[in-house]
């Protein structure tokens, strides 16, 4: 397991804490021309995480300005920045825009930009090998816009919060840890940022339909996830996700709430022979701890508490 590393210029001379700054910047990050009009007090802090796969920062920081241009033969990698305090002023590609506190941002390395900053700076990001991104974020980097990610913006606004949760756990999280959540937040991405392509308002109720009639009929497959789902149905994962989120609960969530629904019904109806693990097994749960408390929280009771007394049937 690799360790976070905390980097800061608190114990640097004041004259050379910019220039440090600039080179551990291009020595984690990329081969930014950087400059400062606060060099001679300049302040930074960075908390980083590296794994095999990808990359995690927290950074705090004054106002700085940056440059970049692509060199030919340098592995293309991804970034994701969410900006957390100050404003960016940026050029990417032939595009000008501004990131403000809130805004997540995506781009890659192909293209080169510029950036200046005004007031303290703090961001948390990740670099990532382009090719772990999916096709369909790649596919948008080249009109790409910042995006807001406050609170309200629905899928995207999950994403940042996912993005701030690892850089805040970073120290705690094993390399696999990193890598699943980084894999997790890239499909939330690709949901929130790619539309359903072609596809009416008809077609994906008729999509929607078809897969909730795949699960109630494979309720009782513990293997079954949303990943084969999709399979079964010759869609991607994004493409699922997107179609229940119109109908106002996640696919596992809907698939959760069907599988109670069916253990309640049996536990009503059960002899005095049936158990509850009997039950919740038969129905794809596997844990009978985990079971109680999913349907104590759905139903408001125990599952014992719906089953017949003795005398009773």
């Amino acid at each position: 397991m690799t360790a976070a590393q905390t980097w800061s210029t608190e114990a640097l001379p004041e004259k050379v804490r910019f220039g440090a700054w600039a080179e551990k910047m291009r020595a984690l990050h990329m081969d930014w021309d950087l400059s400062t009009s606060l060099e001679d007090s300049y302040a930074a802090r960075i908390r980083h995480r590296k794994t095999r796969q990808v990359q995690v920062a927290d950074v705090h920081c004054a106002a700085f300005a940056g440059q970049y241009s692509p060199s030919p033969g340098t592995p293309v990698v991804v970034g994701i920045q969410l900006q957390l305090s100050g404003r960016l002023t940026c050029t990417y590609g032939d595009d000008q825009f501004v990131i403000e506190p809130g805004d997540l941002f995506v781009w890659d390395s192909i293209r080169g930009g510029t950036f200046d900053s005004t007031g303290q700076q703090r961001q948390v990001s990740l670099l990532i090998p382009a090719t772990f991104v999916p096709q369909a974020i790649a596919s948008t980097l080249g009109e790409s816009r910042p995006l807001a990610a406050r609170p309200g913006a629905g899928l995207l606004s999950i994403a940042a919060d996912q993005l701030r949760g690892l850089a805040r756990e970073m120290d705690r999280l094993s390399d696999e840890a990193i890598n699943r959540t980084v894999s997790s937040l890239l499909d939330l991405l690709d949901t929130a940022v790619v539309p359903l392509q072609g596809a009416a308002a008809g077609e994906r109720a008729a999509l929607l339909s078809r897969i909730q009639e795949y699960i109630l009929e494979h309720l009782g497959d513990r293997r079954m996830s949303v990943s084969s789902v999709a399979a079964a149905h010759g869609v991607s994962v994004r493409t699922l996700h997107l179609v229940f989120s119109e109908s106002g609960a996640s696919a596992a969530r809907w698939t959760r709430q069907q599988r109670l629904e069916r253990c309640r019904r049996e536990l009503a109806d059960a002899t005095g022979s049936t158990t509850v693990t009997e039950v919740a097994f038969r129905w794809g749960f596997s844990d009978t701890a985990h079971f109680s408390r999913a349907f104590k929280q759905e139903f408001g009771v125990p599952p014992t508490a719906v089953m017949p007394k003795r005398g009773q049937r």
